[in-house]
């Protein structure tokens, strides 16, 4: 087998979480088009008023008030309750019509009323788009770091060996994994409902203060910013923990009974991280936030396989050929695609 340094490894896993993250930037810009659309939607539903009733652009407290708590027509009412067939989850889907078709409704609903039961249905499209996109990159980021993790112990060692695919069941186990106490579906639920609370005080506030359209929007768009700043971090933080979590899978069928922590060290490294950079620990005791990434929100810090002699003796011993006696080798030229239908039991 071929001997490689520390820095050889450090790197290689360093760049495999560099590659994750570059994944879930094209997660981030699908979901911020989420926000986007659901702000055009909001503000669209705004001017309507404004261009209905305000004169000069503006309302004063008196004429918003009165305006506010009058009764919309049925039409305008079924408009909205029409937009939840933008929304693609069943679940979702059942929740919103109960909702939005509760005995409250029913008689009479008040133009503020309306507004706001908008801007919570907007904030379920955008948490029904981020749960789907999120999951599937997610499963995606799972099943590559696996894969990719026992390329680069193959390739960087020279010798291969047949190894068992990433079963389904474990992808759903990583994804369905609370780790940090709560389930990613449900921080994107509680984020939206946030959201939605915060918007329905910008438009409210908006029409008392007898503030324009445009300070209006301009406020609603600094609250959808702040949401797209929420779903940001919390895509790149379980983008590290899904990454991190499918390579534990990828040590344990390597063999490979320790880890090292790797942080990014540069001037926005956490103490955290660099505490635990460079430390061992047994795969069989990783757990995310005390001895294995991430260990913050934003964490970029990953793990490579730490090679003892036991390690190398098991990998050495699979890499063996039964009829021919000799290691099977893998060429650093390689390519994945070649390399994955040799030794990967699903080709």
């Amino acid at each position: 087998m071929k001997t490689r340094g520390n820095g050889y490894w450090d790197k290689r896993s360093m760049e495999r979480m560099a590659e994750y993250h570059r994944s879930a930037d094209a997660t981030v810009q699908t979901v911020n088009k989420a926000y986007e659309k659901a702000q055009q939607d909001i503000a669209a539903e705004t001017q309507k008023i404004f261009d209905k009733f305000a004169k000069d652009g503006k309302l004063s407290t008196e004429e918003a008030r009165k305006i506010l708590n009058e009764p919309i027509s049925k039409a305008e009412w079924n408009e909205i309750k029409a937009k939840i067939k933008d929304i693609k989850d069943p679940k979702i889907k059942r929740q919103m019509l109960n909702r939005l078709n509760a005995p409250a409704y029913a008689a009479r609903i008040t133009r503020l009323e309306a507004l706001k039961e908008n801007t919570y249905l907007q904030s379920k499209i955008i948490a029904d788009a981020e749960i789907r996109e999120t999951t599937t990159g997610f499963a995606q980021t799972i099943n590559d770091a696996y894969y990719r993790m026992m390329y680069d112990v193959h390739r960087g060692l020279g010798v291969g060996f047949e190894f068992a695919a990433m079963p389904a069941s474990t992808v759903e186990l990583i994804l369905k994994n609370p780790w940090s106490g709560k389930h990613f579906s449900q921080r994107v639920w509680d984020n939206t409902d946030t959201l939605a609370s915060q918007i329905s005080e910008v438009i409210t506030a908006g029409f008392m203060s007898g503030t324009g359209t445009r300070k209006m929007i301009q406020d609603l768009a600094e609250r959808m910013g702040v949401g797209k700043f929420a779903a940001s971090r919390l895509i790149r933080t379980e983008t590290t923990y899904m990454a991190n979590a499918a390579e534990m899978e990828s040590y344990k069928e390597s063999e490979v009974d320790e880890y090292m922590f790797l942080a990014t060290l540069d001037m926005r490294t956490s103490p955290q991280c660099q505490e635990q950079d460079k430390k061992a620990y047994k795969v069989k005791d990783a757990k995310p936030g005390v001895n294995m990434p991430p260990m913050h929100v934003f964490c970029r810090s990953t793990t490579r396989a730490y090679f003892g002699p036991q390690t190398l003796k098991n990998i050495q011993r699979r890499a063996r050929n039964p009829i021919t006696g000799k290691n099977e080798l893998v060429p650093a030229n390689m390519a994945y695609l070649e390399w994955r239908k040799k030794y990967s039991n699903a080709g």
